[in-house]
C-alpha cells in the first residue's frame, strides 16, 4: 500500500466513522424494534401478558432478558438506546476482528506498526463498505442483530478452539433470544459434532428455565405453549420488508397482499400449501450439498471448514421464516470470505471461471446492497423488495460460495495479499 492509497483508505474509514456517528446520535431518538424489546420487558416487570403486544414474536426468555432495557427506558429512553447502539457498533467491530482471525489467523489492527491486518486494508474495508447498508439498517431500527452476529462468530471461534462448552453456551443464548441461529445446531448435528450440540441443548434448557421463577410454573407453561402453538406458527409476514425465502414463495405463489398493493403472484395457492412447498424445495435443494459435506470436519480451521461455516451464515437470513433486511448483517462473513478468495487470494481456477464467479459476486452485491433506498429511492427500492431482490441476491451469493466449496482446493489462503502501510 503506497502513501496515496493509505491516505485514501483513512479518508474512507473516517467518512464511515462520521456516518455511523451521525446515525448513532440520530437513531438513539428513534423507537425502532427496540420499542418491542422495551414493551416485552415492561410487560414482565408489571406482570402483564407479554404477548398482548403483537410485535412480540420472541420466546418468553427474550421478554425476561428485556427487563433491564425496559427499566433503562423508564429512566431515559434516549440514553438506553444510545448505549445499546454503541454496544452494537462495538460488537460489529469485534465481529470484524474475529473474522480476520478466523479466516487468516491474523488480528485486526488500527496502527500501522502492529502486526496483523489493518482495518484500512481493502481486504476488510471493501466488505465493510458493502455491508454498511445493513449496519445502518440495524442502527436505524435499533435492533439486536449485530450482537447476534458477534456471538455467532465468537461461538464458531470457540468451536475451532475445541472449547465446546463456551461455543454451545453462546449458540444456546442466541437461540433462546431469537431462534434463527438454530441452523448452527442443525449443521453441527449433521457433521456429528455431538459435544457442541450437547452443550447447546443444555444451554437452551438452562436459559429457558430462567423465566420459571419470574412467571411461576403455571404462567411459565402457558407462555411457552402459547409461543409454540400460536405465536411462532403465525410469524410469517409477506410484506416487502421480510426478505426470507418463505416470504418470497408466499408473495410469488399465493395472493398475499402487501402494503404497496403490488401483486406479484403467478399462482393462487393457499398459504399453508406454499409453506409445505417451500419446505419441500429446501429439502430437495439440500440433498446434493448434504452429500458433498457429509464427512466430519477434520481440521476445524481449514479453508474447507471455514467455507462451510460461511454457508451456514448465508442460510440463516434466507431460511428464517421472518427475515427483516437487518438480519442480512449475517452476510458479513460470506461477503468477506468470498471477496478475499476471488480478489485477494491466488487460485488455479480457469480464468473464465474466475471472471464468472466475480461477475456473480457483483450481481449479488447489486441486488443486496445497491437496491437500497439510498441508491434507488424509497418507492423503487420497496417495489424491488416485493420482488424479493435481497433474497435473490443472497441466493446468488450462496451459489458462488457453494461453487467455491466444490473447488476449495484451487484456492491457497496462504497467498492472501495483505497490504502493508507506508513507513
Amino acid at each position: 500500500m503506497n502513501k496515496r492509497q493509505y491516505v485514501i483508505a483513512n479518508i474512507i474509514l473516517g467518512l464511515i466513522a462520521v456516518v455511523l456517528l451521525h446515525e448513532l446520535i440520530r437513531d438513539a431518538s428513534k423507537t425502532g424494534d427496540f420499542m418491542g424489546y422495551v414493551n416485552a420487558g415492561s410487560h414482565v416487570f408489571y406482570g402483564e401478558n407479554i404477548y398482548s403486544d403483537p410485535i412480540n414474536t420472541w420466546p418468553p426468555f427474550f421478554s425476561v432478558f428485556s427487563v433491564p432495557l425496559a427499566m433503562g427506558d423508564e429512566i431515559s429512553s434516549y440514553f438506553i438506546r444510545f448505549i445499546w447502539l454503541v454496544g452494537s457498533l462495538v460488537a460489529m467491530y469485534y465481529a470484524l476482528a474475529l473474522t480476520t482471525q478466523l479466516v487468516f489467523h491474523k488480528p485486526l489492527v488500527f496502527r500501522k506498526h502492529q502486526a496483523g491486518i489493518m482495518i484500512q486494508d481493502p481486504l476488510v474495508l471493501v466488505p465493510l463498505i458493502l455491508l454498511l447498508r445493513y449496519i445502518m439498517d440495524n442502527m436505524m431500527n435499533v435492533q439486536i442483530n449485530m450482537y447476534m452476529l458477534f456471538c455467532s462468530l465468537l461461538a464458531i471461534t470457540f468451536f475451532t478452539q475445541k472449547k465446546y462448552a463456551w461455543a454451545g453456551m453462546l449458540i444456546g443464548l442466541t437461540i433462546s433470544l431469537k431462534v434463527y441461529t438454530i441452523f448452527f445446531v442443525f449443521y453441527f448435528l449433521f457433521k456429528r459434532e455431538f459435544k457442541v450440540v450437547g452443550w447447546t441443548l443444555l444451554a437452551v434448557l438452562l436459559f429457558n428455565l430462567i423465566p420459571l421463577p419470574v412467571f411461576g410454573y403455571d404462567q411459565y407453561i402457558a407462555y411457552y405453549v402459547q409461543w409454540i402453538n400460536e405465536v411462532a406458527p403465525h410469524s410469517f409476514f409477506t410484506n416487502h420488508t421480510n426478505q426470507s425465502l418463505f416470504a418470497m414463495f408466499l408473495r410469488f405463489l399465493s395472493p398475499s397482499h402487501n402494503e404497496l398493493n403490488l401483486m406479484v403472484n403467478f399462482l393462487e395457492m393457499k398459504p399453508h400449501a406454499v409453506k409445505l412447498l417451500t419446505y419441500a424445495v429446501v429439502c430437495l435443494a439440500s440433498i446434493y450439498p448434504a452429500y458433498v459435506f457429509r464427512r466430519k470436519l477434520k481440521d476445524l480451521v481449514s479453508l474447507n471448514s471455514i467455507v462451510e461455516y460461511s454457508l451456514v451464515f448465508s442460510i440463516i437470513p434466507l431460511l428464517s421464516p421472518v427475515s427483516w433486511k437487518a438480519y442480512f448483517i449475517f452476510l458479513w462473513l460470506p461477503y468477506f470470505l468470498t471477496y478475499a478468495l476471488l480478489y485477494r487470494t491466488d487460485s488455479t481456477l480457469a480464468k473464465s471461471t474466475h471472471q464468472w464467479l466475480r461477475g456473480c459476486f457483483w450481481v449479488s452485491v447489486g441486488m443486496t446492497v445497491f437496491s437500497s433506498e439510498l441508491f434507488l429511492g424509497i418507492h423503487l427500492s420497496d417495489v424491488l423488495e416485493v420482488w424479493s431482490i435481497v433474497t435473490v441476491g443472497a441466493i446468488v451469493l450462496l451459489f458462488v460460495q457453494f461453487y467455491i466449496a466444490l473447488h476449495v482446493d484451487k484456492f491457497d489462503v496462504s497467498t492472501v495479499k495483505i497490504l502493508h502501510p507506508p513507513d
